[in-house]
């Protein structure tokens, strides 16, 4: 087969209304989040999977950056475990963290998230956008920022026609390949380089999550001189960023050193990061313990091991981003709900015969938090606070009777393995289907089969690992909106709701759609929402000025310095 034509992952797997309101609106700082959302941190879809992760008795409060108020110590290399490996080094295109650890590093955007996600802020804009309508938004940028003094760009100064590439790149409409599109696509209608430091965009109408998805850490600058030169962003990373890309050895590690001409004169503190990759949780716990690496982020079954080897280290717990969903064939169209899912009650029948919490006991040891709707409880003020459906097996069993079902059906689930708790999940999942009669063909799938499967929208089961991000329609658009990227859902009226939320720039009332949406996605049972798991995170005790974000795709280490 030409390669051309071979599945795009496995060919990469080879190779102002006033400004306050807007802000307000945007619904991310204090809105957007609570005090209990802070304690938590793309699909960006699938990024970690769970690799045993499971969660703290307690969460622990936000994370506080060891080492604050003190004198900052210049120097030194600071190495962090990473749990696998990135498919590209395209922030357009990649949805798993690996990625940003690298490219939040190399390359800048315009705006980002503090690490606890309680603000946003310029990163290389020098501050908000000025707003005098709303559907214009006006970025300016200081003179001087320069490129990596590397090939091709070779220090060239960055310019507001590379955000104008940057992110009409980032929204080009091809499916599987800018994972990030439906940030900005169908939303903004014109990107203008008024002059080298000013940046304008237009939007077609009031969208309340520009913002958030500006300050993403997926919406980085990129350079256009590399695309054009090798055809992608496949092998390297070139950008303005704090951090100069070195070397990557597949599946062993990443290595990136000092920008002595970052535009941030007094940064980055450490001389270079090196990421060690190691895929097995016992492994990377291991590292940690024997000093290898400075940082690691563990699972529940590790984290005793190393909170009794390293008691000297710093450690928070957060609940992850990253959670499990149990779905039901993907529709579109011309794709229709297949027999006998086309019965809503069928549907119903094996949400309801899903005991989420039965899971998290037999797999994680009863650690975690469940879902009740689309958007994690960590995010309090998005999150539903009551649960449209529950475990009811009578209820259940019922409903498949009247469907004319009580004899039950056939299927085949797929999944992403790679961890003993997937496949743990899977076994759990058939059991209990089984007493509806609904008998699950198991097919657990190496990682990018699963996803040339999982994007080609044609299956019967999976279980998944999908992402919630700070801003609702992260969680709504791209899984059950119109555009929707990493699940296809054909209901009209859910999209009409979901558009609805996002051009509603008036928080109190943007809440209510939310709500309103989630209950009615949730009903019309498409797939069960489970429950996510707690992240185990622990620094070295040198490790100072910086702590693993509530949002682990902001890889950004700018900030770290050693006090070695």
């Amino acid at each position: 087969m030409a390669n051309e034509e071979r599945p795009y992952w496995e060919r990469l797997s080879s190779r102002r209304i006033s400004r306050r309101r807007t802000i307000q609106g945007i619904g991310v700082a204090g809105a957007g989040l609570s005090a209990v959302a802070l304690v938590g941190c793309g699909d960006d879809d699938d990024a970690a999977g769970d690799g045993g992760t499971g969660a703290a008795p307690t969460a622990t409060s936000t994370a506080i950056a060891p080492g604050a108020g003190q004198q900052v110590k210049k120097g030194g290399l600071m190495t962090v475990h990473m749990g696998g490996s990135p498919r590209t080094l395209d922030p357009h295109f990649d949805t798993f963290p690996y990625n940003t650890a690298i490219t939040n590093n190399t390359n800048n955007g315009l705006l980002q998230f503090s690490p606890d996600l309680s603000k946003i802020e310029g990163d290389m804009a020098l501050g908000m956008p000025e707003q005098p309508d709303p559907l214009s938004y006006t970025f300016k940028i200081p003179a001087g920022i320069k490129f990596h003094n590397v090939d091709p760009e070779n220090g060239r100064e960055f310019t507001a026609e590379d955000v104008k590439y940057s992110i009409e790149r980032q929204m080009t409409d091809k499916a599987g390949v800018f994972q990030h599109a439906y940030f900005f696509l169908n939303k903004v209608t014109k990107i203008e380089a008024v002059d080298a430091t000013t940046v304008k965009f237009t939007l077609n109408k009031p969208f309340a999550p520009f913002i958030s998805y500006i300050a993403s850490p997926w919406t980085m600058m990129i350079s256009r001189k590399v695309v054009e030169k090798d055809g992608d962003l496949t092998q390297r990373a070139v950008g303005t960023g704090p951090f100069i890309f070195k070397e990557w050895q597949k599946d062993v590690k990443f290595e990136v050193l000092k920008n002595p001409n970052y535009f941030k004169k007094d940064l980055p503190n450490v001389d270079g990061i090196t990421w060690l990759l190691a895929t097995d949780p016992d492994t990377s716990a291991t590292m940690f313990i024997d000093k290898k690496v400075d940082a690691v982020v563990t699972g529940n079954a590790q984290l005793q091991r190393v909170k009794d080897a390293r008691k000297d280290a710093n450690y928070q717990a957060m609940p992850s981003q990253f959670w499990r969903q149990m779905r039901m064939p993907p529709t579109m169209k011309d794709q229709p709900y297949p027999k006998p899912f086309d019965d809503k009650r069928v549907r119903e029948a094996i949400v309801r015969a899903v005991d989420k919490k039965q899971v998290l006991d037999l797999v994680y040891n009863g650690d975690g938090a469940l879902a009740k709707g689309p958007i994690l409880p960590q995010y309090a003020t998005w999150a539903l606070k009551d649960e449209p459906v529950g475990f009811d097996l009578n209820k259940a069993k019922a409903l498949m009777k009247e469907a004319g079902q009580d004899a039950g059906f056939s299927g085949e689930m797929i999944w992403a393995t790679g961890s003993p708790q997937a496949d743990q999940i899977g076994e759990v999942l058939k059991q209990q289907l089984k007493e509806i009669k609904v008998n699950l063909d198991l097919k657990p799938m190496e990682l990018a089969a699963y996803y040339n499967q999982t994007y080609s929208y044609k299956y019967t089961f999976s279980h998944h690992v999908p992402l919630n991000n700070p801003d609702p329609d992260e969680n709504l658009a791209s899984y059950f909106g119109r555009n929707a990227t990493f699940f296809k859902f054909y209901n009209e009226a859910v999209w009409e709701k979901i558009d609805q939320q996002a051009a509603e720039i008036d928080v109190e009332k943007r809440k209510a759609l939310v709500m309103e949406v989630q209950k009615t996605i949730a009903l019309e049972f498409p797939m069960a929402f489970m429950f996510t798991t707690n992240n185990h995170m622990f620094t070295d005790k040198k490790v100072k000025g910086w702590f693993y974000s509530n949002d682990l795709y902001n890889g950004r280490l700018h900030n770290v310095w050693l006090d070695a």
